[in-house]
């Protein structure tokens, strides 16, 4: 008796995955590389070509402009609000809660860490996970630079509301309901702390339409082309590990030599 023929699983993604790809598809790629040989498993094959045709814009498109609240200063937590999921593999993020509003989510201390959706195949950890009073749950993404000014237009920090909506979706399918909005914190706490602030990135279902698609056109992408600038690229950590033949600001540490000759036949 012959098999049934079996579909194969979709490619995992997740929301890091999501904002590499905005910035530059061929970063994703030797990103998931970079990662992999860390973690001492065998790094898949890169897909990007040696002979692309670079790309002059992401091939993402935006998320949709729904509204986005930007505020400066310390992150308002009232005595309503409870953290209910931390992500313990991350050493260095804010201390928000005193021990008595700490009340994590059972359903994630008995060694299921990840965040997953099983439907759209993404997965990942927030952060942290906020229950704020009657909005419910909120995830939050700290970044440890400072607030932008100008957070849509001027600095390009759209890969951050990349994945907060993600992250929303994911708390959406764990929890069961769908966070109103994503929290990004910026903790650059120089100047005492006058360069501190957080945007709620909104979570409605135009967002999650627009995930649904990218996630799609993420999977169907065979080519994963760069997208070089200078401003991407010099904040590229396959980049900065000599890792990539396309970028606009070439790395030229001592082993770059050594590195651009192992990616030709990644």
């Amino acid at each position: 008796m012959i098999a049934p023929l079996t579909e194969a699983a979709p490619e995992h993604l997740t929301p890091h995955d999501l904002v590499t790809y905005f910035r530059c598809p061929h970063e994703m790629e030797l990103t998931r590389t970079l990662h992999a040989k860390a973690m001492g498993r065998v790094p898949p094959l890169v897909r990007t070509p040696l002979d692309v045709v670079p790309l002059r814009h992401s091939p993402m498109a935006p998320p949709p402009a729904g509204p986005v609240r930007v505020s400066e200063g310390r992150l308002d937590i009232t005595e309503r609000d409870l953290l209910v999921y931390e992500d313990s593999g991350e050493a260095d993020l804010p201390v928000l809660f005193p021990p008595e509003r700490v009340r994590l989510d059972p359903r994630f201390t008995n060694g299921h860490a990840n965040l997953i959706d099983a439907e759209l195949g993404i997965a990942g950890r927030p952060d942290l996970v906020i229950q704020r009073g009657d909005v419910g749950f909120v995830p939050l993404e700290f970044k440890s630079t400072h607030l932008f000014v100008g957070y849509h237009e001027a600095h390009g920090r759209l890969f951050d509301a990349v994945q907060a909506i993600a992250e929303c979706r994911l708390v959406q399918a764990v929890f069961g309901r769908r966070p109103e909005y994503g929290v990004v914190l910026y903790g650059d706490t120089a100047g005492g702390g006058s360069r501190e602030g957080w945007v709620e990135v909104s979570y409605g279902e135009a967002e999650e339409r627009w995930l649904r698609a990218v996630v799609d056109q993420v999977r169907r992408d065979r080519t994963r082309a760069p997208v070089p600038s200078e401003r991407t690229c010099g904040s590229c950590e396959p980049n900065a590990e000599g890792l990539c033949r396309f970028a606009a600001t070439r790395y030229e540490g001592p082993h770059h030599r050594e590195r651009f000759l192992t990616t030709r036949v990644l």
